[in-house]
């Protein structure tokens, strides 16, 4: 079974669920199912089969396992505010999203060594970060919400995928800040997503590309980052 190739296939349903539904709520009940589903096919096949080398389960919990799981958190987190959205005026409104918005800040503050350590296309932490045999010598203080199956689960993927996860929650939450004061008719839309359907190797060269012109961020960008954000997806907001 090519695993990566059941991530990407839920990559682009998950497109095309963007694509057709508007209502955030539904949006989000209808991935999250798509992305639960996809994680205990992915957790029976993992029981079966013993990975053929560490590289090999590097490989499936820092890159294959999470498309399914920052998804499954990122809508999880996005349906969550949504339903607690409140319904008073502006200043409510941008008081609550404000707060959740330093909530996700904080997020970083508190997981900055990590946070750094990806970004930087480190890898040297792999072995302890991304195979299961290290699961327990951590304090995995980001998972409370979350159960955490030691079969299934590195005592990083998690947080590796709440990092994606929280990423993309920011641009949510910064443009629905934007919307709170836009006059009717002139909303600010947010996440039209591009899922990349190429190979590695056309990626990692992109990435190379986009660094050496500092077309993304002024350059201030590593190369790890770039090629993480086309792998779990590239949003953009669209003033209109």
């Amino acid at each position: 079974m090519e695993l990566h190739l059941l991530s990407q296939e839920l990559s682009e349903e998950l497109a095309r669920i963007e694509s057709i539904t508007k209502d955030v709520v539904k949006k989000s009940d209808l991935s999250i199912v798509l992305c639960r589903n996809l994680l205990t096919k992915l957790k029976r096949y993992i029981s079966k089969k013993k990975f053929e080398s560490p590289a090999k389960e590097i490989l499936f919990f820092k890159y294959t396992k999470q498309v399914p799981l920052s998804n499954l958190v990122y809508f999880f987190e996005l349906k969550s505010f949504e339903i607690h959205y409140p319904k008073g005026d502006g200043s409510t409104k941008r008081k609550y999203t404000t707060r959740k918005l330093k909530k996700l800040n904080d997020f970083f503050s508190r997981n900055l060594d990590f946070i750094q350590y990806i970004d930087q296309g480190k890898t040297y932490l792999d072995t302890h970060y991304f195979t299961r045999e290290y699961f327990n010598e951590f304090n995995i203080t980001h998972a409370r919400y979350y159960f955490r199956d030691p079969d299934f689960s590195t005592s990083h993927d998690l947080l590796l995928a709440k990092l994606s996860a929280n990423r993309r929650l920011i641009t949510y939450l910064d443009h629905r800040l934007k919307n709170i004061d836009r006059p009717n008719g002139h909303p600010f839309i947010p996440l039209t997503q591009l899922n990349w359907t190429a190979s590695k190797t056309d990626m990692t060269e992109l990435a190379y590309a986009l660094k050496s012109s500092r077309a993304v961020n002024d350059g201030k960008v590593s190369i790890g980052e770039i090629i993480k954000t086309l792998e779990t997806g590239v949003y953009i907001g669209i003033d209109v």
